[in-house]
Formats: structure tokens, C-alpha cells, sequence
């Protein structure tokens, strides 16, 4: 099996069967022989390069199409998209995306389009649509950044002339960026050693943060396997550290796995202290104590419970510090995950519903002079701002208090602090940090 025959074979299954991680996944592991790593590699640009552009890319073939691309039989608009995008955004020559795009027809049975897939693949090709394709602020969004209609006129909505600048980020590359483990090495010797193994590191814009660009998967690298280091979002790792934790304190993490806010707070409690780290569903615990093991975490304790519901026994003792990083829309992270693109947003009140339980249920945990951290990858409005205003109504004895530090680009409002993409080059996300009036802290 080729590499361009098994991306094509995966974009078919994931029209059926949803989150495109997974299908890949799943069809890499069916391969028998395995792909070599530089193939499997290959078919995911393929494949993900389609999920993010696959709104123009069907514009584009529309324009050279007896009838839509939504008409054709799957593994023809499959191959058509693959053979598109490898063409026009991936630098393949055209003569190879052509005629690989020929064979791969054939190989799913479709010889009969194999000449409709030659001539249209050449001539689109050549188009390169633009802004002025588009007049229509809404139709911009949709098709020349592949959003949904419900996920573009949220843009719109709340960000007006903005919405473009933060659909055109979602295309930016994101750097890696790596929270340096305190308990077994510093930021200086992780450095070197990266380096020692062909990275490039650049320190970050706080302490124990790196940017690395690595040969390979970060996770091949040795100092992982060693537990010297975990991969954390920029904006991730700003919403662990409002937390504050410090050694020997109490501290609740309701919405924790994968683990890496958990790790980045173990940390800062130099593993000293208590840390429960919740997880609503079961089956992500093993991913969470996987985690504290390989990094050598002992003061964490990771359990299942989900945090929109009252747990008692939780309260016994109150917790110096609770956060609640709560399940969301994802409408910050559509650059890591291409399938938020083309969400219906359907559910989202039942969405905020849910995620302010979850924010009264922290601070009922929450010591008397405990801090309450809310945080999200989102930049829709009604579940970030929306939800902070909504709890300081139901708990006047609550305010807003602004973070230890303000990265460059982050927007600092009355109800919290918000990442947007193209001003901070991190996720969309937003943080607030709440405590009770006349709370001091250092």
C-alpha cells in the first residue's frame, strides 16, 4: 500500500466515522506491511492538508466539475481533493500529483473517472483563488479558510473585521513548545541535551518554558523517555502557572487528563503537597498515571469523577487551589485539530450549561482563601466571558484578580484573559483566575 492510497483511503472513512486522528490512526495501524515512518508521514500531510483546506478546495474544483464535488462517488472526490491539495499547498510537482492522482483512481475501481480526474486535477491547478474571490465576509471565512457556516458567523459576530486575522492564524505553524520537569533536571541541562540530539531550543517568554524544534517526534527524543520534559501548549502552560501552586498546599485539577496542567503544577509544588487530578472518563486515568510515572510525580493522585457533579467527599477537606479547565467548543485549537473547522455548534448552550457546574462545583472545594482558575481553548465568547459573568452573579463574594504576569499580545478584560492566535502565536484560550474578596496573595 502506498502512502498517497492509504491517505485517500482514510479520507473516505473519515466522512462516516468522524474525529480524523483517529480514523488515520486506525488505517496506519491496519497496514500490513507497516508504512515507513517517511510514508506514514506523508499520507498524514496529505490527509490533514485536505481536513484544512477541504471547503476551497472543493470551490476550486467545482469551477472545472460537470457537477459538484459533493455529487461525485467518495473515492473519486477523495482522490481529487488529495491530488489537488499535494499539488497546490504541499509543493508535489503537478506531473506526480496528476499522475499518481490517475493511478489511484483506477486502484478504487473507478477507471472511468480517470481521465475526468486527469484534466480536472491540471486545470484547477492553475487557479489560485484569493480575497477578491470573495466579497462576502461570511463566504470568505467559509471557503477561502474552510470554517463552517455556525463557526464562521460566530467569528464574525463577536470579532467583526477580526474574524479574518484569526481564521488566517489558524494556517500558521505552531512551534512546539516544552515545560522543562524541575523535579529531575533544569532548564539548562534539558537545553543541552536536546541540542545534544540534533534540536533546536529557544528559551520561552517565562522560566522551564522551551521552544524546540525537534528532528523527530518529541516523544522519540531520550530526555522524554526520561521524563525530563512534557509538550504543553504556550497558553496551557499560562493557565497552569495562574494557578499558583505552591509546595505542601492542597490542589485540585477537575478536568486533567491528558496531564500536562497537572505535570507543569506538580512541578511548581516540587512535588510536595497534595494534587488530585480528576478525569471524567474512566478509560483516560491510565494516561494521567502514565505521565506522573515517567516524570516522577508522587504527590499526585488521579481519579475518576466527573466534575460537573458534587462530589462530597471531595469537599471534606478544601483545596488551596482548584482548577477547572473545562471541557469547550475547541474554537482555539481549529489550527490543531482540523475537524473543528466544520463543526455545527449545535449543543452549545447545554456546553455552557455544563462548564458553569463545573466552575460552582471548584469553588465549593476551594479553601476560604483558596485561588479558582477557569480556563478554556476557546475564544467563543459565551463560554468564556459569559461564564466568569454568570458566577460572579450567583457569588458576589468572588472577583476577578489579573494574573502574576501578562504575555505579549494577551488580551486582559474585566472578566478574564484572553489568546487570540494572531496576537499571541499560542491557541486561542482563555484564563481567569478568581478568588474571594479581600484575598491577598503574593
Amino acid at each position: 500500500m502506498t502512502a498517497r492510497y492509504l491517505a485517500v483511503k482514510a479520507l473516505i472513512r473519515q466522512e462516516k466515522d468522524g474525529y480524523a486522528n483517529l480514523v488515520l490512526d486506525a488505517e496506519l495501524g491496519r497496514c500490513d506491511p507497516p508504512l515507513a515512518a517517511r510514508d506514514a508521514a506523508f499520507s498524514a500531510r496529505i490527509f490533514y492538508t485536505v481536513l484544512e483546506r477541504r471547503n476551497l478546495l472543493d470551490w476550486t474544483l467545482d469551477r472545472f466539475l460537470k457537477k459538484p464535488v459533493s455529487k461525485l462517488d467518495a473515492p473519486v472526490r477523495a482522490v481529487l481533493r488529495a491530488g489537488l491539495a499535494q499539488a497546490v499547498y504541499m509543493q508535489v510537482p503537478l506531473s506526480a500529483a496528476v499522475n499518481e492522482s490517475v493511478k489511484l483512481a483506477r486502484a478504487f475501481g473507478k477507471t472511468s473517472a480517470a481521465g475526468m480526474v486527469n484534466a480536472v486535477l491540471r486545470r484547477a491547478a492553475a487557479l489560485r483563488p484569493g480575497k477578491e474571490d470573495f466579497p462576502d465576509p461570511a463566504q470568505r471565512l467559509q471557503t477561502l479558510y474552510s470554517l463552517s457556516e455556525p463557526v464562521a458567523s460566530l467569528l464574525l459576530d463577536q470579532y467583526g473585521d477580526e474574524a479574518e486575522a484569526i481564521a488566517a492564524a489558524f494556517y500558521e505553524p505552531q512551534p512546539t513548545w516544552v515545560r522543562v520537569n524541575t523535579l529531575r533536571t533544569t532548564d539548562e541541562a534539558l537545553t543541552a541535551a536536546l541540542q545534544s540530539e540534533g534540536a533546536e531550543v529557544v528559551p520561552g517568554p517565562w522560566p522551564h518554558c522551551l521552544k524546540v524544534v525537534f528532528r523527530g517526534s518529541p516523544a522519540a527524543s531520550q530526555t522524554f523517555s526520561k521524563g525530563w520534559f512534557h509538550v504543553q501548549g504556550l497558553a496551557s502552560q499560562f493557565a497552569a502557572d495562574c494557578v499558583q501552586a505552591e509546595p505542601r498546599l492542597r490542589v485540585l485539577d477537575l478536568c486533567a487528563a491528558p496531564g500536562g496542567k497537572s505535570l507543569t503544577m506538580a512541578c511548581a509544588m516540587q512535588d510536595e503537597g497534595e494534587l488530585y487530578s480528576g478525569e471524567a472518563v474512566e478509560a483516560r486515568l491510565p494516561l494521567l498515571q502514565k505521565a506522573f510515572a515517567r516524570c516522577g510525580v508522587g504527590c499526585a493522585k488521579a481519579f475518576a469523577g466527573d466534575a460537573s457533579v458534587y462530589n462530597a467527599e471531595l469537599a471534606k477537606t478544601p483545596f488551596d487551589r482548584v482548577l477547572c479547565d473545562v471541557p469547550c467548543s475547541g474554537l482555539g485549537v481549529i489550527g490543531k485539530k482540523p475537524d473543528i473547522r466544520y463543526k455545527d455548534l449545535q449543543g452549545l448552550d447545554e456546553l455552557c450549561a455544563l462548564q458553569k457546574k463545573i466552575l460552582q462545583n471548584g469553588s465549593r472545594y476551594l479553601a476560604q482563601n483558596g485561588r479558582l482558575v477557569y480556563s478554556t481553548c476557546t475564544v467563543n465568547r459565551a463560554e468564556n466571558e459569559a461564564v466568569v459573568r454568570d458566577f460572579l452573579a450567583r457569588n458576589p463574594e468572588f472577583a476577578v484578580i489579573p494574573p502574576k504576569t501578562m504575555p505579549d499580545g494577551a488580551l486582559a478584560g474585566e472578566y478574564g484573559t484572553l489568546f487570540l492566535p494572531h496576537r499571541t502565536g499560542a491557541d486561542g484560550f482563555f484564563v481567569a483566575v478568581l478568588v474571594r474578596q479581600n484575598t491577598k496573595f503574593s
